[in-house]
């Protein structure tokens, strides 16, 4: 058993065995370096021409680090923690040599990044990025006049979703940090393809209303911040220690429903990725405060994410639910299938 401590936060941990000083040294090296400008543009090239739903080598490239700074609700530390505390490093290490099943690569460095996935929960892991693939399906469905509003950036997914069906970017997120690097990734995106998409990101919460934007956008659909369960740490976020859910509520999630109403035009459509989580009904409260700001709820379908499998063996639940509302007084214009090839399991109220 041995102590570890970090940041006044301690834990304690019977996994043992040590990297060495150099292997530290070059894991944290190796796990941010940027893929190549040749891989960049090969990634870019497939997602547009052989329509590619990966984005691995742009998350690296972009928001690796970013990411690496997230911290989750119910964990201690944060994977840059561990990359810049050796003795956190030194528990995923040991943890990879118990379940050579689980963690089966030959490259060190790819079972430490599996053990951050699979079984970091209480010290840390990583935060997941949103499917491209679920986006392109609520733009085949839900975009109307090419202006699309993404309320919470988040790790590019959705940005990229856009930037490769030609459909107008718009979106609001505080961490400075992000909207630099998806800024640049716009301005990469338009160097690479020869293109010139349009994409309008403010450094601000979608909290904050922006007059140009009235009236202006087709959908409204994002996956926003599940109250506390994620602390991206950097810039005016809508959750700090202090804030009670009632106020998170008061303060970001309804004034982000008012101004999607405002927003948009009359047979536009809101879309929300939400999830209840521990005691808080996300979902319910989400749907009851559409509702309240003039929306009317449509249905909902089930996103379902990849299983993950945990350290132990065991699967994750990584389901998710999508709800869709349009203005009050033009619901009659729901046609969840008008503009899709294929069906999902959509539900009345």
């Amino acid at each position: 058993m041995m102590r570890i401590t970090y940041k006044g936060i301690s834990m304690e941990s019977i996994e043992t065995d040590k990297l060495t000083q150099e292997q530290f040294e070059s894991l944290r090296k190796q796990h941010y370096a940027k893929p190549s400008e040749k891989e960049l543009i090969n990634e870019i090239a497939n997602l547009v021409s052989l329509n590619g739903k990966k984005m691995n080598n742009i998350e690296q490239y972009y928001f690796r680090e970013l990411m690496d700074k997230t911290k989750v609700y119910y964990n201690k530390w944060t994977i840059e923690d561990c990359f810049n505390h050796k003795p956190l490093l030194d528990r995923f290490y040991s943890k990879t040599l118990k379940n050579p099943k689980v963690f089966n690569s030959s490259d060190l460095l790819s079972n430490i990044e599996t053990g951050f996935r699979l079984g970091g929960k209480g010290v840390a892991s990583k935060v997941a990025n949103f499917p491209i693939d679920t986006v392109e399906q609520i733009l085949r469905r839900f975009n109307i006049n090419n202006n699309y509003y993404d309320m919470s950036c988040g790790w590019g997914a959705r940005l990229v979703a856009s930037l490769k069906n030609n459909v107008n970017y718009y979106g609001t997120d505080p961490n400075y940090l992000l909207v630099n690097k998806l800024c640049e990734l716009v301005n990469d995106w338009k160097r690479i393809t020869q293109t010139k998409p349009k994409a309008d990101i403010r450094c601000q919460g979608s909290e904050t209303f922006v007059s140009e934007w009235e009236n202006q956008m087709g959908v409204c659909f994002t996956s926003p911040p599940y109250f506390y369960l994620e602390d991206y740490q950097i810039g005016n976020q809508s959750y700090k220690q202090e804030t009670t859910y009632q106020q998170w509520k008061d303060n970001y999630l309804e004034p982000t429903i008012q101004n999607c109403h405002k927003y948009l035009i009359n047979e536009g459509h809101l879309a929300n990725n939400i999830k209840n989580f521990a005691e808080f009904e996300l979902e319910e409260d989400t749907k009851e405060i559409a509702e309240r700001n003039g929306f009317v709820f449509c249905g909902r379908f089930e996103l379902e994410n990849i299983s993950r499998t945990k350290s132990n063996g065991e699967f994750n639940d990584g389901n998710e639910n999508i709800m869709v509302f349009m203005k009050k007084g033009f619901e009659h214009l729901y046609n969840p299938y008008a503009n899709a090839p294929e069906q999902l399991d959509l539900f009345d109220n």
